[in-house]
């Protein structure tokens, strides 16, 4: 399952996320996440995202299971998501 994970949390927070998603995803760009996870991988980082939450911290988890429904275009010096891993 194809997995992206964005954030927008207070500055003093943002190491509390960027510490759990490096775990399993890369880190693409400030508070975006990329990787390829089971569906059982999912729901455990979905739990423990609940878990870090505050009232002003919002995360966004984009989820497919068909990795061809992701169109990716990058520009400049960015590598394409996932290919750290191959």
């Amino acid at each position: 399952m194809q997995v992206i994970v964005v954030y927008d949390v207070p500055a003093d927070r943002t190491h509390i996320y960027r510490k759990l998603l490096r775990r399993q995803l890369e880190h693409l760009q400030n508070s975006v996440f990329f990787g390829e996870l089971t569906k059982g991988q999912v729901t455990a980082l979905k739990q423990d995202l609940k878990k870090k939450l505050d009232a002003d911290d919002e995360v966004v988890v984009f989820e497919s299971t068909n990795p061809a429904s992701f169109e990716v275009t990058t520009y400049g010096d960015a590598d394409d998501p996932g290919s750290r891993f191959t």
